[in-house]
């Protein structure tokens, strides 16, 4: 799966941020802990931006079953973890997953693992280092996730497999596979892409570059 990571973020001298560069060496889960009907990733995008309500509040993301959204560059300081100068704030990315009511409770759980993967291969940092909000406080965030901690662990789990997995050619299962196979490897058309692109269309001096390959060959 991919997804569109919407940037919103939050300008530099904001009082709910505390603009201070950072080396990512965790990931930092929790849930917004807020059920109203319209309480989105995009609503607490609004929220950040806004002020926070006035608190020393900001985070890196927030997911939820249709959307990402991002309030802080990977590579900044966020007030998140509730340790106030400690690693939880100063080393590691937050995320939100929103818990709203009626949501896809888990495509949001989905859809953040995939996130969470994608910043993990990023900034390299291991399974180990994604660790819930109350490793750093013993806050009970968060607190949809955490009964089902385990679990959650094992959706990014095979979201990295399926990320290290080799992706197959995209003529795989085509309807003309063998056709495409034969004249890949008889060096009268050659790959594009992640394959061959079997679908896409053909320019006119493509045609006649395979055309002069066919006519070379025909002449051996």
């Amino acid at each position: 799966m991919s997804m569109e990571i919407k940037q919103r973020l939050l300008p530099d001298g904001k009082p709910n941020k505390p603009s201070r560069p950072m080396k990512p060496a965790y990931i930092t889960i929790h849930n917004t802990d807020n059920t109203s009907a319209g309480a989105t990733a995009e609503a607490h995008s609004r929220f950040v931006l806004n002020g926070s309500g006035g608190a020393q509040k900001s985070w890196h993301f927030t997911v939820d079953d249709r959307e990402v959204y991002q309030h802080l560059r990977d590579n900044e300081q966020g007030w998140h973890a509730g340790d106030g100068s400690g690693p939880g704030n100063r080393t590691s990315i937050g995320v939100e997953i929103c818990m709203y009511r009626d949501m896809d409770q888990e495509q949001a759980w989905t859809n953040a693992a995939w996130l969470i993967v994608q910043l993990a291969k990023r900034h390299s940092i291991p399974l180990t280092k994604i660790v819930p909000h109350k490793h750093w406080t013993g806050k009970n965030c968060p607190s949809r996730i955490l009964p089902r901690w385990s679990e959650f662990v094992e959706m990014v789990q095979k979201e990295m497999k399926a990320m290290e997995k080799p992706k197959q050619p995209d003529y795989v299962g085509h309807w003309a596979e063998a056709s495409i196979r034969r004249v890949m490897d008889a060096g009268i058309m050659s790959g594009r892409g992640n394959g061959f692109a079997p679908n896409e269309p053909i320019t006119r001096a493509e045609m006649a570059a395979v055309a002069d390959r066919i006519l070379k060959q025909m002449q051996k």
